[in-house]
């Protein structure tokens, strides 16, 4: 014999003792069939504690026309997980359904009651107390052994109850979905999640489940679907939880009650814009303007680090934290613990009255103030005599301790955390004066008044040009400021498609928005679909590269960004606000209502809008009244305009609320 033939007969030994099974057909000659002999034996010794979940009221005939129609609509998959008790996951069993049918290896049929659910993974516990003795309890991995590039083998029993289905990868990443889940590259579909990811050992590495890559934009878990990219929720972290879940417990995700200054969780560091009012995290003393530098005595540089600390955790767990904090004195670093929630009231925006400056800049010198542009007729501000041209220089902190205010952001995250109602002390410099007022939050408004906004003379004359872009077949013409109006607001308007013609019919499209743009120094994107019969995804894209040469053009003033549209095009204006997340502040739908397909999360400070609808006085679209009480349920700030006639757009009415976005 060899050398390399006697290190290869070794090897087979080694890892055939490992398994418990005996001699393993491996030829020198062919070490595939050690592998093959290998994952049999894997799979061999989980087989026993994987079964079929079924739909009630599915008769085996139904069960295997709805699998070869479509996966997603067939059975799909649990894991036993203790004597008498299944793991599969919400997409076999929704929450609205109380039980399900679950057949063993044997072929036996035993009713499944649910007992308890984890709401943060999707996960679903199963009692099938009757069918204990046949159910096979399976041995675990224990998550400190998992290392990246190991085998993993994503089983199921959904297609043939005799043998289970069987994906082979490695292990890709022992933290994903912000650490609560493993990840390998094993085709992972609808048939095999609630099924076993397990090692070449046979033993479970976790429970295979849809979860959401919302970093790719993916938020249901099943667009991953055999994308070579499979979540599996680790058994070890499952069977810490599972006598909460024997009890009947429904486990949901923590929530800390923070919005942070920056949006890239992967480069900004976690310095918090806001504080929720009455959240865990105002409980716990946290400010608008610390920076968390600690999570569960693990350092945090960056939101994402802080995102893996704190998304694995349930309601009811504590936090601690370590803050840095700016003070008299410098900074200093401050202990704080939280104990993490299980919902939060819808949040409502609230106002002082105030409307910043515009500026591109996120900080000023410390110290240094934010400037009031104008105050709102009759708010907060104006009824405590702040006038333009004041600075706020500094609020006091929930604690009493005064918080110099150097950023319109840092100002913006302190009100944020208000309740309308409270009040908020602020210093104001006016020349070489302070004084310090109380303001009491009071509610956003609904719409803007004709003269609420200040009509300034149009500086300059603004200019149509075209956003040129390498990656642009159909670059959209934009109205612009002059070039000393300074940052800018942004109007993204998407008439009806194909929105903007070529040549002199486009530049006669954007005629009437010059003196409003003008006036307001607001620039005025206007875009051409792809299709001539309608609005679709490629537009967006190209609308978020449009926005991009934008900037490299001209300063933006980031808390002046909305996206607008009539009819077809105040549909898609929806579709872009989701597509471009939290930068857009604020949606007009004219003669339009919400698509079908929207998404209306919950507001919550750093992700809200301020939505208005323009409707004609007669024969407008019957669905926006129900539109318009989805989104106020939400938290939205909802306004109608007073008046939308004709086929134009109201440029002045939209240019003006664009500045308003702007209100504090």
């Amino acid at each position: 014999m060899t050398h390399a033939r006697r290190i290869v007969s070794i090897a087979c030994a080694l890892v055939a003792a490992a398994l418990g099974c005996g001699p393993l057909a491996c030829a020198a000659d062919d070490p595939s069939g050690f592998e093959e002999e290998a994952f049999k034996a894997a799979v061999a010794r989980v087989a026993g504690a994987v079964v079929r979940i079924e739909p009630v009221g599915m008769s085996a005939a139904e069960v295997g026309a709805a699998a070869e129609a479509a996966p997603a609509a067939g059975p799909s998959t649990g894991t036993v997980v203790a004597a008498g008790r299944v793991m599969t996951t919400s997409f076999a069993v929704p929450k609205d359904v109380p039980q399900a049918i679950v057949v063993l290896p044997s072929g036996r049929r035993a009713a499944g009651r649910v007992v308890g659910r984890d709401l943060s993974r999707g996960l679903v516990l199963l009692d099938v107390e009757a069918a204990a003795a046949d159910l096979v309890v399976p041995e675990v991995a224990p998550r400190e052994e998992l290392a990246v590039g190991q085998w993993t083998l994503a089983v199921g029993r959904t297609w043939d109850l005799a043998s289970p289905s069987v994906a082979v990868g490695v292990l890709s990443a022992t933290s994903r979905a912000w650490g609560k889940a493993v990840q390998t590259d094993a085709s992972v579909s609808p048939a095999n999640y609630g099924g076993p990811l397990i090692d070449i050992r046979g033993r479970v590495i976790g429970i295979l489940a849809p979860l959401p890559a919302d970093t790719a934009g993916m938020t249901s878990g099943t667009e991953l679907y055999d994308a070579g990219i499979g979540f599996a929720v680790p058994l070890a972290d499952i069977l810490r939880v599972l006598p909460e879940l024997q009890d009947g417990r429904t486990l949901v995700p923590g929530i800390l009650g923070i919005g942070y200054a920056a949006r890239d969780p992967f480069t900004a560091p976690a310095t918090v814009a806001t504080c929720r009012a009455g959240s865990p995290a105002a409980k716990a003393g946290l400010r608008t303007g610390d920076t968390i530098i600690a999570a569960e005595g693990r350092p945090v540089t960056r939101i994402a680090e802080l995102r893996n600390v704190l998304a694995p955790k349930y309601a009811g767990d504590t936090l601690a934290l370590v803050v840095e904090r700016r003070g008299g004195q410098g900074r200093e670093e401050v202990a704080l613990q939280a104990t993490l929630a299980a919902s939060l009231p819808p949040w409502r925006r609230p106002m002082i009255g105030a409307v910043p400056a515009r500026t591109a800049a996120q900080e000023g010198a410390p110290g240094s103030g934010v400037e009031v542009a104008w105050v709102w007729p009759d708010g907060p501000a104006a009824e405590a005599g702040v006038e333009r041209g004041d600075r706020v220089v500094a609020i006091a902190a929930a604690d009493g301790a005064r918080q110099a205010i150097d950023s319109a952001a840092l100002l913006a995250g302190a009100i944020g955390g208000l309740e309308a109602g409270s009040t908020l002390a602020v210093t104001l410099r006016r020349g070489a004066t302070e004084r310090t007022v109380d303001l009491v939050a009071a509610a956003l408004p609904d719409v803007v008044p004709a003269d609420a906004v200040p009509l300034p003379e149009p500086l300059g004359r603004a200019t149509v040009e075209r956003l040129e872009a390498a990656e642009l077949a159909r670059p959209p013409l934009v109205v612009l400021p002059d070039a000393n109006a300074g940052p800018l607001g942004v109007l993204v308007y998407c008439g009806p498609p194909p929105g903007v013609a070529e040549g002199a019919a486009g530049l006669r499209a954007a005629e009437p928005w010059l003196e409003a743009a003008a006036r307001h120094r607001v620039a005025i994107v206007l875009p051409t679909a792809a299709d001539t019969q309608r609005w679709g995804r490629d537009d967006i894209r190209a609308l978020a590269r449009a926005l991009d040469s934008l900037r490299a053009k001209r300063p933006i003033d980031d808390s002046r960004i909305a996206v607008a549209g009539r009819g077809p095009g105040g549909t898609f204006a929806w579709l872009v606000a989701e597509a471009l997340g939290p930068a857009v502040r604020g949606v007009a739908l004219l003669d339009a209502g919400l698509p079908r397909q929207a998404a209306i999360e919950p507001t919550e400070p750093g992700r809200s809008r301020w939505v208005i609808f323009g409707v004609p006085l007669t024969g407008g679209p019957p669905k926006v009244d129900a539109d318009r009480a989805t989104l106020d349920e939400s938290g939205y700030q909802v306004g109608v305009l007073p008046e939308v006639l004709g086929d134009g757009a109201p440029a002045e009415e939209l240019c003006r609320w664009v500045e308003s976005l702007g209100l504090l």
